[in-house]
């Protein structure tokens, strides 16, 4: 494939906003394959240009809006990548293509017969069902729901590369006509298009909840306060999250009790990594210093030896000022999340994105009060 994917848009559109959104995916699809990818742009109207983008590209990104229907190129784009899919044979091809990826950019209808834009799932993306992408791109580039929508269409596209089809081979003659001409056009441009219906199971996410397990540095509190701006920033972000300084708010507590039950109601256990960490999961602390996070690294290693994907569960974060050298040895070998939430800089936004999928099922179900 000459482009990891291709952003396919109508002649009408924000130039600017859709050449921002391109490079915002292409980033950020990127960061999740770890390596620069080729990209491309495809706008509608393109006239006889040979071969288009669309004909190599891995994953076909449509900018779907009133526009995007109305456009005889952004049509011919879509007609192209439909007879490539066709390519594929039938036993293996999905019932949705995974290598189209429908992007809700502008409320609209679809032409009779044509699939309707997915609604992006969580909270802070509520808006994207209602005015489309463009319109929260236009309330700012930064804000949370913009950012959110950018990393989950990016994970859509990272899935849909494993389907790519077929390419168009240099020089094979093709008369293919819109599928969507302009007798079928959706709704006008500036009309409300209804948004999609409810969603389905797989569609209504829970909030997650997430178990913070930290060690306190003696550092005058500069660790514990990125483990709070951490619980923060996905409290906002629509993630229940467990953490013993709020618990603390709340009143005694039994600890001992407490952290074995958030271990097992947790959807996920991000364990913070630190030197002191290290020293007390490995049980190489002072006597009677820092037993809470021995008590936790046993939980862990307990769900390693009865679960082969126990790094599913537990998620391993570190924050600037340490290093991989304080992983404790049975933590050692799988995904690590290194990041800043005080800054925002780092993999914060991936991490993010796979606790906001489908939460897994809890191991061990609720705990017994």
């Amino acid at each position: 494939m000459t482009n990891y994917f291709v952003t396919c848009f109508a002649a009408d559109e924000n130039p600017t906003y859709t050449a921002r959104f391109h490079q915002d995916l292409t980033e950020a699809v990127a960061r999740r394959v770890g390596r620069p990818i080729d990209t491309a742009m495809c706008r509608g109207e393109h006239g006889d240009t040979r071969p288009p983008p669309v004909a190599d590209a891995g994953v076909f990104v449509a900018l779907c809006s009133p526009a995007f229907y109305q456009d005889s190129g952004c049509g011919v784009d879509w007609a192209l990548f439909e007879y490539r899919l066709g390519q594929v044979p039938a036993l293996w091809r999905p019932p949705v293509p995974k290598a189209r990826v429908l992007v809700r950019w502008k409320p609209a209808d679809p032409p009779l017969g044509m699939p309707r834009t997915p609604v992006v799932s969580g909270e802070v993306t509520d808006d994207y069902a209602l005015i489309g992408l463009y319109g929260i791109a236009r309330k700012g580039f930064r804000l949370d729901a913009y950012r959110c929508a950018v990393e989950e269409i990016a994970a859509v596209v990272c899935a849909g590369h494993e389907h790519s089809p077929p390419t168009v081979p240099t020089g094979e003659p093709l008369d293919l006509d819109p599928s969507f001409p302009a007798s079928q056009a959706c709704s006008p441009v500036g009309e409300q298009a209804s948004v999609p219906g409810p969603r389905s199971p797989e569609e209504s996410r829970v909030r997650p909840i997430v178990f913070l397990s930290y060690a306190h540095e003696k550092d005058g509190g500069q660790h514990q306060g990125r483990v709070k701006a951490l619980h923060d920033w996905l409290a906002v972000k629509g993630v229940e999250v467990r953490l013993d300084l709020t618990a603390h708010q709340e009143g005694p507590q039994h600890w001992a009790r407490w952290m074995r039950d958030q271990f097992k109601q947790a959807n996920f256990v991000v364990v913070i990594v630190s030197p002191a960490y290290k020293r007390r999961a490995e049980h190489e602390e002072s006597p009677g210093e820092g037993d809470g996070v021995g008590f936790e690294a046993d939980y862990i290693i307990e769900e390693r030896q009865r679960d082969r994907r126990w790094y599913r569960r537990i998620l391993l974060v570190i924050f600037p000022e340490y290093s991989k050298e304080d992983l404790p040895d049975f933590l050692r070998g799988v995904t690590v999340y290194e990041l800043d939430p005080e800054t925002e800089k780092g993999q914060l936004w991936e991490l993010l994105t796979y606790i906001k999928r489908t939460p897994p099922a809890i191991p061990n179900g609720p705990a017994q009060k």
